[in-house]
């Protein structure tokens, strides 16, 4: 019995050192992997992001792309699956390229549904949205007035207009098939809407990778995400039409479009003509009149700036005041800006700034 009892005394002794053991194993385990955490912490600490910025000269501007990251090989590479991804879009948009996909679906057939592809798609489908909200005051039929424009700021003249009867109301989707049919012979002119929807594919890029704090600009048209490291937001300047700045503002997880004549236009005699044409009369907008919008995207900000800078001042700031998601400000030629309830306060500056440029 005592040799017996001795055993399991010392069976049980054995037991307590092996899980002894084993809790105390576990707990350096649980320890070292703590420490090790802790050391990645640090090593996060150590290395801050950078911010990387690139640019190149697309449709007919400059694309900018500013994001941070601390490598700098993959930013690279980024950057170029960006900037292919403008040329590519920029192969189904363009009304300057014959060979563009908006160009060959101009030269088919009237009264036949045409399959398109879903980027042409649902570009129209926003267009013609916003085109029944401001009641026509966006319209993409403008084609053949907007190269008339062209072709008369080439000769510093304004050329008689043959191709003024368009309307939106001559295109029909057909959401089921991804198909468009126009009523009569249409010109599309995409420059309201497109470089805005190419900026958010372009943003849409850098989020599937993990790019937290971006922004990108396409002349006009801007989309920012998360404020850069330790900022409160990006900061943007908002210029006059004389390209003087009125001041600043400072926004994160947003997108901003100006429309105006500062930089697009030519004069005849005493008139100026912009390249913003008014549907309801087919002729270029003559009077001096920046708009700038907020949007949840920038193809929204895009159109919606065209849209308001042809109305009347007084009817789209009553719109962009009743329109969810829109905020605006309208400043005419050396006079008093205007904004909607909800635009950001401005930040008045003692000296110029481009904002053409993703300050931080």
């Amino acid at each position: 019995m005592n040799s017996s009892r001795a055993i399991k005394d010392l069976n049980h002794l054995l037991f307590t050192r092996v899980n002894l053991l084993a809790y105390f194993s576990q707990r350096i385990g649980l320890i070292a992997l703590a420490a090790s955490h802790a050391v990645a912490q640090q090593t996060e600490e150590v290395a801050p992001l950078q911010r990387q910025y690139f640019s190149q000269p697309h449709l007919g501007t400059i694309v900018q792309i500013a994001f941070y990251s601390n490598n700098k090989e993959f930013s690279q590479k980024l950057a170029g699956d960006c900037f292919r991804q403008v040329k590519k879009l920029d192969k189904i948009f363009s009304d300057y390229r014959p060979d563009s996909e908006v160009s060959q679906l101009c030269c088919k057939p009237a009264k036949v549904a045409h399959k398109i592809s879903n980027d042409l798609f649902d570009v129209i489908a926003k267009a013609q949205e916003i085109s029944i909200t401001t009641n026509g005051a966006f319209d993409i039929t403008l084609g053949h007035t907007t190269q008339n424009w062209r072709q008369s700021a080439r000769q510093k003249k304004l050329l008689l207009n043959e191709n003024t009867e368009t309307s939106y109301k001559d295109l029909i989707l057909y959401p089921n098939s991804r198909s468009i049919l126009f009523r009569r012979p249409l010109k599309i002119d995409l420059g309201g809407i497109a470089k805005g929807y190419i900026a958010d594919r372009l943003m849409m890029i850098l989020s599937k990778v993990g790019i937290k704090q971006a922004a990108v600009i396409i002349g006009g048209e801007m989309i920012f995400t998360k404020a850069p490291p330790e900022k409160d937001g990006w900061t943007v300047g908002i210029e006059r039409p004389s390209r003087e700045m009125l001041g600043t503002i400072s926004i994160s997880n947003t997108a901003l479009s100006t429309s105006g004549d500062s930089y697009q236009f030519f004069e005849e005699g005493n008139v100026r003509h912009a390249h913003l044409i008014d549907p309801s009369s087919g002729k270029p907008m003559s009077n001096r009149l920046n708009v700038t919008t907020l949007a949840r995207s920038a193809m929204l900000a895009d159109a919606w700036a065209t849209a308001l800078r042809i109305s009347t001042q007084e009817n789209a700031l009553k719109l962009a005041n009743e329109t969810k998601g829109i905020e605006a400000t309208f400043i005419p030629f050396e006079k008093r800006a205007r904004f909607t309830t909800a635009f950001p306060k401005l930040k008045k500056l003692h000296q110029s700034a481009s904002k053409q440029s993703p300050g931080n």
